[in-house]
């Protein structure tokens, strides 16, 4: 069972857009639901250590649910149009699960953090909460991923049979720990909680609420813990100024139509056609959710035509990560074809690691490739066809942005010797075989 809330996309994680209240809500129907579900709640540090990790960012692009733990993210998306409603940090989730487990009588089990901080942490559980189902905890000895007794772990969890597994091995060990098992674990809810632990069991203090509130809670605890946080912090601010500062530009200075979204959809044997004129965001992309979910139930393909379009935003980017990640477990896939340079230049940097979606020039080229897996949509065999060198280069991506309104009113030939100009060099063009 997957979210079926808005999400935004932040430099290639998808974000989902929940208050705290709803995110319990979730977490409770997805214990109803069965199977294993693995949330995660990401701050700067996830998005950084991600666009580094690609297994990092396939494990977290691929949870069920992930919540904005972190202020910047909530005002990045905000400044991008596609606002989170708030943050919803492990530390505040915490003590709702406990309350959850205390009025639907969850089970729930502690893996991770010293023994002396899970064993605090227990003891005020049974102080505060008493009528919380704990049904276990084990504080394996801090080691790395490779060297953990795994079988032990997994066998204390087993016998425990807990509704909600509360992992706190910290960022990215425990989401790969449950990515790792989560086919062998027999429980409905596992949550990284990192910290959060360290905060409940009275050994780290939290910043006072008016700081949590503001978005000023960062500041309190760099002054904490100094030596850890700092050079962590520092590497935090580095990032949001060389990926997320040009995400947050490349999708501010896109055009904006003044007339509504027209959604149009073809289908066409095992492949949904969408065709979006205008805007990508806001409520397109809630009227594309709810128009498609039933069409694609079957396991065909979409190919989303975004000739149409000049702009996409994180919310849209967002539902194209979850949705493609969807299509991929029925083994589909998503194209979006005929994006126009301005929408291309925020893919990339929505997504500066690349991403699982595919891209073609036309809706026929799609198709072709469609047809050559083994789909049959009448077409003549597979053609070339061409499509500009892209260039990922920072400098690149604000050189074309700054000049695409002059692409609209100048000479093809006197705006394509301007780009040259800054690029520093001349764009090439090559045929690829769509295979």
């Amino acid at each position: 069972m997957r979210s079926t809330n808005s999400q935004v996309a932040l430099l290639g994680i998808r974000i989902d857009d929940v208050s705290l209240d709803e995110a319990v809500s979730i977490i409770d129907s997805m214990i109803d639901s069965g199977g294993c579900h693995q949330v995660a709640t990401a701050n700067v540090d996830f998005l950084s250590k991600a666009v580094g990790d690609r297994d990092l960012m396939e494990i977290l692009n691929g949870c069920e649910l992930v919540l904005a733990d972190g202020m910047p993210l909530v005002w990045a998306s905000r400044l991008m149009g596609a606002s989170l409603k708030e943050r919803v940090t492990g530390a505040d989730l915490f003590p709702r699960l406990l309350e959850l487990s205390e009025r639907k009588k969850r089970r729930i089990f502690l893996l991770g953090a010293t023994e002396e901080r899970s064993r605090c942490t227990l003891e005020r559980i049974q102080r505060e909460y008493p009528n919380a189902e704990i049904c276990g905890r084990l504080a394996p000895p801090i080691t790395p991923i490779d060297q953990m007794a795994h079988g032990e772990m997994l066998k204390a969890i087993e016998d425990a049979r807990p509704d909600i597994l509360l992992v706190a091995f910290g960022n990215p060990k425990q989401e790969k720990w449950l990515a790792m098992h989560r086919h062998c674990l027999n429980v409905p809810v596992c949550i990284g909680v990192g910290a959060s632990v360290d905060f409940f069991s009275g050994r780290q203090s939290r910043a006072p609420l008016w700081m949590q509130r503001s978005g000023m809670e960062w500041i309190f605890r760099l002054f904490s813990e100094p030596r850890r946080l700092g050079p962590r912090y520092l590497d935090n601010v580095l990032f949001l100024l060389r990926y997320l500062s040009l995400q947050l530009f490349i999708t501010s200075v896109q055009p904006s139509e003044s007339s509504a979204t027209k959604i149009s959809m073809t289908r066409l044997g095992r492949a949904l056609i969408v065709r979006i004129a205008g805007d990508f965001t806001g409520p397109a992309v809630s009227e594309l959710r709810q128009g498609i979910e039933s069409e694609l139930a079957s396991g065909c393909s979409l190919i989303v035509d975004l000739s149409s379009s000049n702009t996409i935003r994180p919310d849209a980017a967002g539902f194209l990560v979850g949705f493609t990640q969807q299509m991929r477990n029925r083994d589909a896939q998503v194209w979006l074809v005929g994006a126009r340079r301005g929408v291309r230049n925020v893919l990339r940097t929505t997504f500066p690691t690349g991403h699982n979606f595919r891209m073609a020039a036309t809706v026929q080229d799609a198709l072709r490739a469609l047809q050559a897996g083994g789909d049959d949509f009448g077409l003549r065999p597979p053609a070339t066809y061409t499509t500009p060198s892209e260039d990922w280069s920072p400098l690149s991506i604000f050189a074309q942005s700054r000049f695409e309104g002059e692409d609209r009113r100048s000479s093809p030939r006197g705006t394509q010797a301007l780009r040259d100009t800054v690029s520093g060099r001349a764009e090439q063009r090559e045929a690829a075989v769509v295979e």
